[in-house]
């Protein structure tokens, strides 16, 4: 259910300027309205920041200022050089979170004893009650099923330092590396003392705190200075056994040693015999061919052989002589066939001696094929010799790199060992105080002012903010004007509460408000004949509304037949418990035809709820509305609620129109729309709806343009005519 919506009066504004007028209007309206509740809220407001200043004890802040010093002195040149690599504004907010930790605290409240004089909280009333009620064994149990069972207790130092804590604020200022101490307390001489001992038992723990960590840094590094120092010792003796073992000569200025000079050498030398060998090769291989050809093979193949260029001399003269001795005696002389025989001789002697020259390159081709396979094994054998120089080469460097890297951390821990023992000269963080705290004398409590000042406002805004949100709420309609805006349907009457005002003006004003509603409802031509009456919640006044109309249209000469089909009144002869109202402006009017007789009648409904069905479906009830309209002009039937009860669908088909009861200021919006749709959607056709029990006073402020407000504006007109 929708239990909020706009209570503003329907406005149509022309422009943009003037909706916001009205919207302002309407605000300042609700405030003044509701400027008793507004006045109430702030005086309550006023009342409990008043309370507060007088209960709250004036408060007293003494504050401590520590400086920190990122800079130290240069050994080498004079000057200045940071000791940090880090920003220095996140050292500072570091060492701030450390002056506000609780281990600072605990130093605290134990060095100034306030741990003795804090109690434990499982002394206090409710603990000691629970103890004298329950029994331990059950306060166990209670424990162990909260998991509150294994839960230590707080100690008296950690109470203590809590409270420290809560009082205690720390500050930062990270362009002028300052760190600012602030204590509250009652006590001003209690807050300068404490705030003292923060300071203090800060740069206390800080000293400890380098002294114990320059001494831990100078024994690790002096182990490990003296572990390096044995790994050094063992690197060089393990470099002088390799040594000593393998025989092996480091490599001399140029990169070589004697084994890779002589294996130089003796692939030089196997060059050379192998270009011999190959030239051997070739001068045989051209004696051989030449021999074979029958020719005499060069001289340079030969080797320059004397013998054989002799023995070729010597048939060279030969055979001229026997050339000459054939032309000069003929073939047939003595002498020519010793010449024949003496050249013969000589040939003979000449392919012996190139015989032997061909023996003699034969064999100096295998003194060259000896010695160059000598050759390859000396070089053979000298490469396996450089192969080992080579790994163990590679072994001793790698030894002397080790040794190499172990004198260099050596070096590194010693430098380190010395630094560290004189960390105390070259601190990382120094810090100072700058300013201590003094006995403050004024108290740094808000100011009594500012407090009202703010609860004033505060007041002032609360209430606006609550009467805002009770005049959102959908407490019903309030005037004519939301019918028409919110659901469409016309208000065809405004009836005042009479039960405010009995007797007074309001009478008159209800007695011309109902005659105004009826003249509306009952047009000269073609009236209604039947009028349904129904509401949407029980208690919404149509008994009193149908009674109203039935005595003005009796003053008006007509006949009136009121039913009353509510079901909840089962006593027959009841009365109105309003007529005594109804008397007071609209008085009985008794028939002239007939003494003693009224032209007003009732009747009223004697079942309850479950006989709807059959009351209404009773031929009997068929009959007596047809005699209805045959003696009376109107008939005025009062039905329960709509969405309550079934009965405004049982008499659909009987009533001519209907007229809708709503209580002003009560019934919700949300239900009034309801019910008016539901009987759309049963085809009843629906005059007007009436607005009853208005309070004209309190309609008065809310500011609505209706009928309401005429009445209000021009009561002189009523008091003129009564």
């Amino acid at each position: 259910m929708d239990l909020f919506s706009d209570m503003r009066g329907h406005r149509a504004p022309a422009t943009l300027a003037k909706h916001y007028d009205a919207v302002t209007f309407d605000f300042l309206a609700m405030l003044w309205r509701r400027r008793l509740l507004i006045l109430a809220v702030t005086c309550a407001t006023m009342l409990a920041a008043s309370l507060f200043l007088m209960v709250t004890p004036q408060r007293y802040t003494a504050d401590l200022v520590l400086q920190f010093d990122f800079t130290r002195e240069d050994s080498g040149g004079g000057g200045k050089a940071s000791s940090v690599a880090l920003d220095a504004s996140t050292l500072v907010e570091s060492e701030a979170r450390i002056i506000r930790s609780l281990a600072t605290a605990r130093a605290v409240a134990s060095r100034l004893g306030l741990d003795k004089e804090t109690r434990a909280p499982s002394s206090g009333l409710l603990a000691g009650a629970a103890e004298l009620i329950f029994p331990s064994s059950v306060r166990r149990t209670l424990r162990d099923l909260s998991g509150f069972g294994d839960a230590a207790e707080p100690t008296p130092r950690d109470i203590a330092a809590q409270k420290l804590l809560a009082s205690l604020g720390v500050s930062n200022d990270t362009k002028a590396y300052l760190v600012t101490l602030t204590y509250r307390d009652t006590d001003p001489d209690r807050a300068a003392l404490i705030v003292n001992a923060f300071g203090n038992e800060y740069l206390r723990r800080k000293m400890e705190a380098t002294t114990n960590a320059s001494q831990r840094s100078s024994q690790w590094y002096g182990a490990q200075a003296q572990e390096a120092r044995a790994n050094l010792g063992r690197i060089d003796k393990e470099i002088e056994t390799f040594r000593v073992r393998t025989g092996f000569v480091e490599l001399g200025q140029d990169g070589a040693d004697i084994q890779q000079q002589q294996l130089r050498d003796m692939l030089t030398q196997l060059n050379t015999t192998s270009a011999t060998r190959l030239a051997e090769e070739t001068r045989l291989q051209r004696a051989r061919v030449s021999l074979a050809a029958g020719n005499i093979p060069q001289t340079a193949d030969l080797g320059g052989s004397p013998v054989v260029q002799q023995l070729l001399d010597e048939e060279g003269k030969a055979r001229r002589a026997l050339d000459e001795m054939v032309a000069v005696s003929g073939e047939r002389h003595p002498a020519v066939q010793r010449l024949r025989l003496s050249l013969a001789a000589v040939q003979e002697r000449l392919q012996k001696q190139l015989a032997q020259s061909v023996a003699n390159i034969e064999t100096d081709v295998a003194a060259a094929r000896t010695a160059e396979a000598a050759l390859h094994e000396r070089v053979a054998a000298l490469q396996t010799k450089s192969i080992e120089a080579r790994g163990l080469e590679g072994q001793l460097r790698t030894l002397q790199a080790e040794a190499t890297a172990a004198r260099d951390r050596l070096k590194q821990l010693s430098d380190a060992q010395q630094q560290a023992s004189a960390v105390s000269e070259l601190r990382p963080i120094i810090a100072q105080i700058v300013a201590p705290a003094d006995i403050p004398s004024l108290p740094s409590s808000t100011k009594p002012s500012l407090v009202l000042g703010l609860a004033l406002m505060g007041g002032l805004t609360a209430g606006a903010g609550l009467s805002y949100m009770l005049e959102k709420r959908d407490r019903g309609f309030r005037s004519e004007n939301e019918f028409a805006a919110e659901i469409r349907t016309n208000c065809v009457g405004l009836l005042p509460n009479l039960e405010h005002y009995p007797g007074g003006l309001e009478s008159l004003v209800f007695a011309e408000a109902v005659r105004s509603m009826v003249a509306e409802l009952f047009p000269s031509s073609n009236p209604p004949k039947f009028v349904l009456i129904t509401s949407s919640a029980p208690g919404e006044g149509k008994s009193f509304v149908a009674s109203a109309m039935a005595r003005v249209l009796a003053m008006m000469g007509q006949r009136v037949l009121v039913i009353d089909g509510s079901p909840r009144r089962l006593l027959l002869g009841q009365n109105f418990p309003h007529e005594a109202l109804l008397d007071q402006c609209l008085p009985q009017v008794g028939d002239m035809s007939g003494p003693g007789t009224s032209p007003v009648a009732t009747v009223r409904r004697a079942s309850g709820l479950r006989d709807s069905q059959n009351v209404y479906s009773n031929p009997a009830f068929e009959a007596m509305l047809r005699e209805a309209r045959a003696r009376y002009d109107v008939i005025l039937f009062e039905v329960a609620p709509v969405l309550l009860s079934a009965d405004s669908a049982l008499l659909r088909e009987h009533a001519d129109t209907v007229l809708h009861v709503v209580r002003w200021n009560d019934t919700l919006k949300s239900t009034v729309s309801a019910t008016l749709d539901h009987l759309a959607r049963l085809g009843l056709d629906v005059a007007g709806v009436v607005l009853n029990g208005v309070d004209l006073e309190e309609q008065g402020r809310y500011e609505v343009s209706d009928r309401g407000r005429v009445y209000r504006n021009y009561k002189s007109f009523y008091q003129a005519s009564a």
